[in-house]
């Protein structure tokens, strides 16, 4: 890409939205932000191209988009509301100055969705990939911070819409297959939007006290929430939501380990089961899978009776586990 990097930056200010609370945002060696007193959470997250995505299945416009949405995720699951974003590219010798704006037009529509603004970040070269990174703080609005280290003997485990979504249209796309129904796998692959109007009834009723996105798959990550928790839990297969055709073609496997869901997983104390059937009852779509007891990480039951788990999900430096 032959084109100098001060023009590409006067291109991307063109995604900076105005904020009377942005003293000084892109343009600078840093940005400048007016600041509420409050407790604020910090969260960061990368996509490398070949790890996390291809552009044969992507386009800049998705992987902008997506990009913003992971680390919304993120913030919602702690308690917490986006403010202010930073993003850095890595640009490789392939891309063209249109599919740089692609990516910030992408990022610009996420961060209109949840009023979140772009106030800085950075561009660099790189030999071979793309990769985008995404820091973002947020504001607590909960009574305390949602983490993954407060689930307590008794409380039941839930989540918010449907898993494997996204998994299964990554298979999809991998196997070249399309046709009537399967265009929403498609897109929860490419863009998928945090839950924020079932987080918002969540947290207007203190319905949880631990929280976390579903990232990775829900059996790993809640694994993870257990680890911090220091507890067990017990999950019905039965009742894990999933699309019907993984059922039917049995890749059940894919709602369990396939990650990339970006629904929340949390935990409901006893006191808060009422208000929980309420939510439901009012249509949001929230399912209770299971409950936390004593014992330590994860066992799956399927019809009563427990199952192994062959499958976690995703991670880092081992592939899946």
């Amino acid at each position: 890409m032959e084109i100098s990097e001060s023009t590409i930056i006067k291109g991307i200010r063109r995604f900076e939205a105005p904020s009377d609370k942005v003293i000084r945002g892109i343009g600078d060696d840093g940005a400048v932000v007016n600041i509420e007193q409050g407790s604020y959470v910090f969260v960061q997250d990368a996509m490398t191209e070949h790890v996390h995505f291809e552009f044969s299945f992507m386009d800049g416009y998705d992987i902008g988009r997506k990009a913003v949405y992971i680390n919304i995720s993120d913030i919602l699951s702690m308690g917490a509301l986006p403010l202010y974003f930073m993003v850095t590219i890595g640009i490789p010798a392939k891309m063209s100055y249109q599919d740089i704006q692609r990516i910030y037009r992408g990022m610009r529509q996420a961060a209109k969705e949840f009023d979140t603004l772009l106030v800085g970040g950075d561009t660099t070269e790189t030999r071979t990939d793309f990769f985008i990174d995404v820091s973002m703080v947020g504001k607590v609005i909960t009574r305390q911070y949602l983490g993954r280290n407060s689930a307590e003997e008794g409380d039941l485990v839930a989540v918010t819409g449907i898993l494997g979504e996204s998994a299964y249209g990554l298979s999809l796309l991998k196997e070249g297959r399309t046709g009537k129904g399967l265009t929403r796998f498609v897109k929860r692959y490419r863009a998928p939007r945090p839950p924020y109007a079932v987080w918002k009834e969540l947290v207007k009723h203190d319905i949880t006290r631990s929280m976390m996105d579903i990232s990775d798959g829900l059996i790993i990550d809640l694994g993870k929430m257990m680890a911090e928790s220091k507890k067990g839990a017990r999950i019905n297969l039965d009742q894990v939501p999933m699309p019907r055709l993984l059922r039917k073609e049995g890749k059940e496997s894919l709602a369990l380990a396939g990650g990339e869901d970006y629904q929340l997983l949390f935990t409901v104390p006893p006191d808060k089961r009422e208000a929980l059937s309420k939510i439901i009852s009012m249509g949001f779509p929230v399912s209770v899978i299971g409950e936390i007891d004593r014992g330590k990480g994860v066992r799956l039951f399927e019809k009563g009776k427990e199952k192994k788990i062959t499958q976690k999900g995703y991670e880092h430096f081992g592939d899946t586990v």
